[in-house]
């Protein structure tokens, strides 16, 4: 799902890419580098990126040979600071000393540059990263990171109006970013909850819409919102007879309400997201996407009118022990 996340994200911005290999858990992929900023601030899965400069076997005296190879003029002026930082992905081979390798990477740019730039740890104009993996040692600049923190504040328990069946943000995130939502589109969420999926869509600047037809969680919904300082419009409705004129939303995702403390109105989850996806197909525009997840217990491709939709993708998230988020990516024809 990352990598479908990756994707979704630079076509939702509108950033031709080309993927080009994927090692483990770094993907090389070929695009302007503000669509790789946008695409990492946006997301739910990717850690950071880094703009690549080479990549090579995993060995010091390979590394070591193209870290010499480098004409670092490109990324650095004279006196500008740099720092180091080379991490393990999954704690990869072990028997490298990274901070012996960091210091050596940094003495070797050091003297590439003629003693005229200085080492800052603190607030450096560069960072050089790299990523240790298994078979291949990945060398960059740094670009940026996705915000942990902010994920961290949204989960659930840190809300005012708590629970338990809410989606993870970082999860929440991932399927906005698989409905192709973008800046000012029109992003609808029909069984909207206590409001995780609207507050990451307007973390990515869509103009979020939330359905429920249970007052009390729309209520506890809008005290979740107002508390992060989050405007939405929010109604008390049913997802299966949708308020919206035709044609008139741009993106959808949704978790429709299942367990012990959610309300169906007495209706399978089954026949509840197979009666608003009916409804959906006016209102979302051609050729745009829907997100939504389901248990994979429940899940079957009769819930999907194959004359209104083409099936995207499909990922499945291991929750617990009772329960596998089913995602399914559709477009509308």
């Amino acid at each position: 799902m990352p990598v479908a996340e990756l994707r979704a994200s630079l076509e939702a911005e509108g950033y031709s890419y080309k993927i080009l290999d994927q090692q483990r858990r770094v993907i090389l992929v070929e695009v302007n580098p503000q669509g790789a900023l946008i695409a990492t601030r946006r997301s739910g899965f990717v850690n950071y990126s880094m703009q690549l400069i080479f990549h090579c076997s995993m060995t010091e005296p390979a590394i070591l040979h193209a870290v010499n190879n480098v004409d670092y003029h490109h990324w650095l002026n004279k006196s500008a600071g740099f720092s180091v930082k080379v991490t393990r992905i999954q704690r990869e081979n072990k028997q490298l000393n990274v901070g012996e390798l960091q210091r050596k990477i940094g003495s070797r740019i050091w003297s590439a540059m003629d003693g005229k730039v200085h080492v800052d740890l603190e607030v450096p104009d560069i960072v050089f990263l790299g990523l240790i993996t298994s078979t291949r040692f990945y060398f960059g600049v740094y670009l940026t990171a996705r915000n942990r923190r902010e994920f961290n504040q949204r989960r659930s328990p840190r809300r005012p109006f708590f629970n338990p069946d809410t989606i993870h943000p970082k999860i929440a995130r991932a399927m906005v970013n698989l409905s192709r939502s973008a800046s000012s589109d029109l992003f609808l969420d029909p069984f909207c909850g206590t409001g995780g999926l609207l507050l990451e869509a307007s973390s990515i600047g869509s103009i979020p819409i939330g359905i429920d037809n249970d007052r009390r969680i729309l209520l506890g919904c809008r005290r979740n919102l107002n508390h992060f300082e989050t405007h939405f419009l929010g109604m008390h409705a049913d997802a299966r007879v949708l308020p919206f004129r035709s044609r008139s939303i741009d993106a959808i995702a949704t978790d429709p309400p299942y367990g012990r403390s959610s309300s169906t109105r007495k209706a399978g989850i089954a026949a509840l997201l197979k009666a608003s996806l009916i409804r959906v197909a006016d209102v979302i525009n051609p050729g745009r996407c829907i997100c939504f997840a389901i248990p994979l217990k429940y899940f079957k491709e009769s819930i999907i009118d194959s004359k209104e939709y083409a099936i995207i993708e499909e990922h499945s998230v291991y929750v617990h022990r009772s329960l596998t988020r089913h995602i399914v990516v559709l477009k509308r024809k």
